[in-house]
């Protein structure tokens, strides 16, 4: 079972996106913005580009302490998916997310 950090702040999605993990058999733990600071202690994080803010350099600091993450955005060029593992196009369709999520573990678990 692996850690996840969901961040959305639409609570529709983020409820849909933590059902989807936790049938997945994660363990997730969510929150409306990347405000909160907490030491990163997950094996992934889930990001909607609208938890991010508009600060680009603070939003790209937080990607590189809790990566991998998966980028979620309504643009394939969005201007923090260089920090991203994956940039996954909104709205999500079938196993999209969860199949992004156990590739970037895998590539986790490769890199330990």
């Amino acid at each position: 079972m692996a850690r996840i950090l969901l961040i959305a702040p639409e609570t529709e999605l983020r409820r849909s996106l933590e059902f989807a993990l936790a049938v997945e058999g994660h363990e997730v733990t969510s929150r409306a913005s990347i405000a909160a600071h907490e030491r990163p202690d997950y094996d992934c994080t889930v990001l909607d580009h609208h938890a991010a803010g508009t600060n680009l350099a603070a939003a790209g600091d937080f990607l590189l302490i809790h990566s991998p993450v998966i980028l979620l955005a309504n643009q394939a060029t969005h201007p923090l998916s260089p920090w991203a593992f994956r940039t996954l196009l909104k709205p999500l369709l079938g196993a999209s997310l969860t199949n992004a999520v156990h590739e970037a573990l895998a590539g986790r678990a490769s890199a330990t």
